[in-house]
């Protein structure tokens, strides 16, 4: 496979970011397909080393190496070389497929690095962009994000910029927020397609015409953002917001009116939950995958509440409800958008 072909598989899924050349990248990753590694050699080398769990049932073992580290991915025979005093990633992929697989995975690994290293934090959150407004649609799994995300692009419009991963931080240019993008496919479930209009599309023939109320799969489906313009050919794909509302959908048997939340119970909330990728009940936290550049944690704890208490005292939230009526949601959520920008709301839940 050329060169050129791997890099354009990498920025169908880094749609988020544009190519660029500057001599300020912290990083450098040179992929490797023509190199042989000794895979028996490997075996031997990573034995006793390190392990890490780098995606679904994929393994990595890691040694320590001069300036950095080194690891071994014995299912996809790929060796990477982390060299944190050069600012070098070198990568010696099995084969083409492991070069697919990696040359993607491993940017957004760098690139989510250097955004963590400026103090941003993670958001389980949807986001668009409607008439420069920034929209935040942030809850735990489940609570109709996607769903409001599609009923707002599909029947009123807007700029796509994520389906459930936001890096969120204080915009350094101003007192606001600016969210980034971490790219990855939309996934909905097979419900959520066919309820909202003109979604259908991206579900297998075999769901398509399946009546309403009856079971489904279940599991979600992947969709390219790239994907998305031909159910939404207005729709414009970007990489970053600066959000001016928040909503925290939530699914309701009745369309109830949008409730203020108060911002003390918005601070609270993002802390205890750790932006919606924490279950304080259940104790389960979303994945958060930084095998190749850890983070430092003590600097996210602190970033975490400094972004929490920003975001609470500069961007309104809103709780909605999310019924099996994609229009009446995506009424509401114009409603919402179409307001005045306000302060957000006060104890008593009033703006």
């Amino acid at each position: 496979m050329p060169d050129a072909a791997l890099v354009r598989g990498a920025e169908t899924t880094l749609y988020s970011y544009a190519r660029t050349r500057t001599a300020a990248s912290r990083w450098t990753i040179t992929l490797h397909t023509d190199v042989h590694v000794d895979q028996a050699a490997a075996v031997v080398l990573f034995a006793e080393a390190d392990s890490h769990d780098i995606g679904p049932n994929l393994q990595a073992q890691s040694i320590s190496v001069p300036g950095g580290r080194a690891f071994w991915i014995r299912d996809r025979a790929t060796l990477v070389h982390l060299d944190e005093t050069l600012g070098t990633i070198t990568v010696h992929a099995g084969d083409l497929d492991a070069a697919r697989f990696f040359a993607a995975r491993l940017v957004r690994q760098a690139m989510t690095a250097q955004l963590l290293e400026h103090d941003a934090v993670y958001a389980h959150a949807a986001a668009l962009v409607r008439a420069d407004r920034g929209l935040l649609i942030a809850g735990p799994k489940g609570a109709g994000k996607t769903t409001t995300l599609l009923s707002a692009l599909r029947l009123v419009g807007g700029d796509f910029v994520t389906n459930d991963r936001l890096l969120l931080r204080r915009d350094p240019g101003s007192v606001g927020m600016v969210g980034y993008a971490w790219p990855m496919h939309l996934r909905a479930t097979a419900s959520t397609l066919r309820a909202v209009p003109g979604m259908n599309r991206f579900l297998p023939a075999e769901q398509r015409n399946t009546p309403a109320g009856q079971s489904t799969p279940s599991g979600k489906i992947a969709i390219e953002p790239g994907e998305l313009r031909a159910a939404l050919p207005n729709t414009q794909i970007l990489g970053e917001l600066q959000p001016t509302l928040m909503l925290w959908p939530y699914r309701s048997d009745r369309d109830f009116l949008p409730e203020p939340v108060p911002a003390a119970e918005v601070r609270d909330v993002l802390v205890r939950t750790q932006f919606f990728m924490h279950d304080p009940v259940t104790r389960t936290t979303s994945h958060r995958n930084h095998w190749l550049l850890p983070p430092d944690q003590d600097q996210t704890a602190l970033a975490l509440t400094t972004v929490a208490d920003q975001l609470a005292r500069t961007v309104p939230c809103v709780r909605i409800p999310v019924t099996d009526s994609p229009a009446a949601l995506a009424a509401r959520v114009t409603a919402l958008l179409d307001q005045p920008a306000t302060r957000p709301a006060g104890p008593g839940g009033r703006g």
